[in-house]
């Protein structure tokens, strides 16, 4: 089993409605990874939840950080069956990171140009 990671913007006038619009190139992370996830990035996320962009992006941030600069603090959350290492989840969270990036308001060429703030990522 994997997470399906999604990036979408609320949709206006509908109340618990979002429209996708990206993925991750690695958007299907296995499921043995969700405890490094959690402890690398200090996100306690809901699988299926609809998160705002700016809220999570520093959490997304830090995990790469924490899995770039101290790996083998988070070794031990290598599942035991090789489906999923700290290298996994690393390049997962980069992929999550260039996803938005690549539909900011600041990416060079891409077909979406939203505001972060109007940016939301789920599990």
């Amino acid at each position: 089993m994997s997470y399906d990671i999604r990036l979408g913007v609320k949709v206006a006038g509908a109340e618990d409605l979002y429209a996708v619009i990206d993925e991750p190139e690695l958007s299907s992370p296995t499921y043995n990874l969700g405890e490094m996830f959690r402890k690398c990035t200090g996100w306690d996320y809901e699988q299926g939840e609809w998160y705002k962009v700016t809220d999570v992006l520093p959490m997304i941030q830090h995990g790469i950080n924490e899995l770039s600069f101290h790996p083998k603090a988070y070794k031990k959350y290598n599942a035991p069956n090789g489906w999923g290492t700290v290298e996994n989840a690393l390049d997962a969270l980069k992929s999550m990171e260039q996803c938005i990036r690549d539909n900011s308001e600041d990416a060079s060429q891409t077909w979406n140009e939203i505001p972060l703030d109007l940016m939301y990522v789920r599990w």
